[in-house]
């Protein structure tokens, strides 16, 4: 963990246009830079610098930020790796905060046995071209896979040499310990004092973590012994978790967000293969079924994902098992089925990038479907196995977190099953009860099933909202059904918030008050008991209206270098100008600018985000009222046809001062 010092350091010394121009060629265009932008295929320029700001913003697809955040998306780093890439350009002294002497041996242990991994890579590449036995034997074997050299120093292929202890000897002579040998896994060290190399006689595969530092090894054995198992790997260690590792991530991290789609295979070779053909974002699981820690990697960097499988049935349905945990984290999973005889690896090695990506695009298919597909065909005409596919389609569409995806796979796997789209929807909600750990109470369901809520199924099949949700035309991508609102208002907070929006006239009983911008937000809004409903944006309006009165507070630079990186993102999406300049003073020809309109512009928004929350208040009074007056409720509809009449009361006075404001606006 770096101390608060150190990182106001790094974040004053790094010159947005200086960092970003190691990655981007810019070129001047008035007193910003220009350039292509480095997250998406740019054929014009649309990727601007701001000098002024310390900022960069692509405005074709959006992404930017201060240096740090364009360090984390660029090299796919987290925050503080990203702040020690920028200290280490600028010659910063990284200053840890003290941590116990557990931690610091823990942290040491960790140290040397990363350090000792990069030395036996070395060593093991070494072999391959350097020594006899690495070149007739490793070499040899990676160029018969149709390897070229060049392939192989990208992935730092190795080979470990034949001799029971030759790498442990060399290391040991090195200076390297014992016992990080042996925490590693790359020597076996038994009690009698023993010692083997692990990885003896066997070409190398060297696995690195997402910031390019190796943790593990795979060894693949030359040898046709049946006693002898073809793949070694090095054991769970303090730096090697292999449930939270995926092969090729390293290098693949940013040409998955490039094409934002991310290809899944099962082997090393495939892996590699692909890289070799010029299709650079995939990675590869190892063999073993997915874990949520593999699937966050992928998720960080894209949500769609292309899984390869060959033509192997019995090897399909035992993948096909793991595939859903990627459903249920809200991936888009697409499935390709490569020709009969093809695995990744042999079938990239015939094609190049353009006709591999042909074929995909040409045989890629929804998972889901894929999946029925698979199922129905295996069940054949046996009313059993019917049974049970169509309780494997119910888990599997269950755990889809997005409703209105659920309603679409129910619709189409009713008809794919032959089945009452109803009775899939009541199978899927009771399955979805049941995650959730809410029981069905006895005694709820209806004599008839297939009528059971039959106003649910209908909305849901439909890929209809639910009446006590937020409509879809109110609801943001991000989730939070105002955030549009919410996010005009926080625009005004990070430029402006520390500047006085008006000031009050002095009296005899009262000194004069000067009211600044976040402050005046805070406060109208707690007027009518409103709060913003994006928890980190009712966190960055708190903390400016905590703030904004101190002498050396600008908000702007302020949430810019803040050290939450999601508030440095959207500090650096909301700084741009919302408002063009306006010619106001057309005869005079002069031109106000958005800063001169505050005392306009800053109430204005805040007005709009109280008629869209009082809006919807309505909505739902309405819903409510037609809901009570079908069940002849009249007393509940009576009651809240008082409380729509008091809203209507509320939307008058805030339609008034809308107008008030166009009046002002219009000056």
């Amino acid at each position: 963990m770096l101390d608060q010092l150190t990182i106001e350091r790094i974040q004053s010394a790094a010159q947005i246009t200086d960092v970003v121009s190691d990655f981007v060629t810019l070129r001047k265009r008035g007193v910003n830079y220009v350039g292509l932008c480095p997250f998406h295929e740019d054929k014009t320029p649309s990727f601007y610098v701001s000098p002024a700001k310390n900022i960069c913003k692509c405005f074709a697809c959006g992404e930017g930020g201060a240096p740090v955040h364009f360090i984390m998306k660029h090299e796919q780093l987290t925050y503080y790796e990203a702040l020690k890439f920028l200290a280490k350009k600028y010659g910063i002294e990284v200053k840890e905060i003290e941590l116990t002497d557990e931690q610091k041996q823990a942290q040491g242990d960790r140290e040397s046995m990363f350090i000792l991994n990069g030395f036996a890579q070395k060593i093991f590449s070494s072999n391959l071209f350097e020594h006899l036995e690495g070149k007739t034997i490793g070499l040899s074997y990676f160029k018969e896979r149709g390897f070229r050299e060049d392939t192989i120093k990208k992935f730092q292929l190795g080979y470990s040499l034949e001799e029971r202890d030759a790498f442990t000897k060399q290391a040991l002579n090195s200076g390297y310990k014992k016992e990080y040998l042996e925490k590693t896994g790359l020597s076996i060290i038994r009690e009698d004092g023993y010692t083997i190399d692990r990885f003896r006689g066997r070409v190398i595969f060297p696995v690195h973590s997402l910031a390019g530092k190796v943790v593990a090894f795979g060894g693949r054995t030359l040898k046709k012994d049946d006693k002898t198992a073809k793949y070694v790997n090095s054991p769970e260690s303090e730096i090697y978790h292999k449930g939270n590792e995926l092969y090729g991530i390293y290098l693949a991290r940013q040409a998955i967000v490039r094409h934002d789609r991310c290809f899944l295979v099962e082997g090393y070779t495939d892996v590699i293969s692909m890289h070799q053909a010029g299709i650079e974002n995939v990675v590869a699981s190892s063999g073993t079924a997915l874990t949520q820690g593999q699937i966050r990697l992928i998720h960080r960097f894209t949500s769609n994902v292309t899984v390869l499988y060959d033509g192997d049935a019995a090897g399909i349905k035992a993948a096909v098992r793991g595939i859903d945990l990627l459903l249920e984290a809200g991936l888009n999973i697409k499935v390709v089925l490569l020709p009969e005889g093809e695995d990744p690896d042999s079938f990239a090695r015939k094609q190049n990038a353009s006709s591999f990506i042909d074929y995909i695009k040409k045989n890629e298919t929804d998972f889901v479907r894929f999946k029925t597909g698979l199922l129905i065909e295996d069940a054949g005409n046996d009313p059993i196995k019917k049974a049970r596919l169509i309780n494997e389609i119910v888990d599997t569409i269950a755990i889809i977190p997005e409703e209105i995806i659920r309603s679409v796979y129910i619709k189409e796997c009713s008809s794919l099953l032959d089945t009452d789209e109803r009775i899939l929807v009541r199978a899927i909600s009771k399955k979805r009860k049941e995650v959730a750990g809410q029981k069905i109470k006895p005694g709820q369901q209806s004599n008839d099933p297939l009528a059971e809520n039959k106003e649910d199924i209908e909305n849901q099949v439909r890929g209809r909202n639910r009446p006590d949700e937020f409509s879809t035309s109110t609801v943001s991508p991000s989730g939070y059904p105002f955030d549009s609102f919410e996010k005009a208002i926080l625009h005004f907070v990070i430029r402006y918030g520390e500047q006085i929006l008006y000031s009050t006239e002095a009296t005899e009983d009262q000194e004069s008050v000067s009211v600044r911008v976040a402050e005046y937000i805070i406060r109208d809004l707690e007027q009518d008991e409103l709060k913003l409903e994006n928890p980190t944006y009712r966190r960055i309006l708190e903390e400016a209206s905590e703030r904004c009165k101190q002498e050396d507070f600008i908000a702007e630079r302020y949430f810019l270098n803040h050290s939450d990186p999601e508030i440095n993102r959207i500090a650096a999406d909301l700084v741009s100008d919302k408002y063009p300049l306006s010619k106001i003073h057309s005869k005079l020809k002069k031109v106000e600018e958005e800063v001169d309109r505050l005392v306009e512009l800053v109430p204005y928004e805040v007005l709009n985000y109280k008629d869209a929350v009082l809006k919807k208040r309505m909505d739902d009074l309405n819903y409510q009222i037609k809901s009570a007056q079908e069940q002849n409720d009249t007393e509940k509809s009576t009651k809240l046809i008082s409380e729509l009449s008091l809203l209507w009361q509320e939307s008058k006075k805030l339609l008034a001062k809308h107008l008030g404001e166009r009046i002002i606006l219009k000056f």
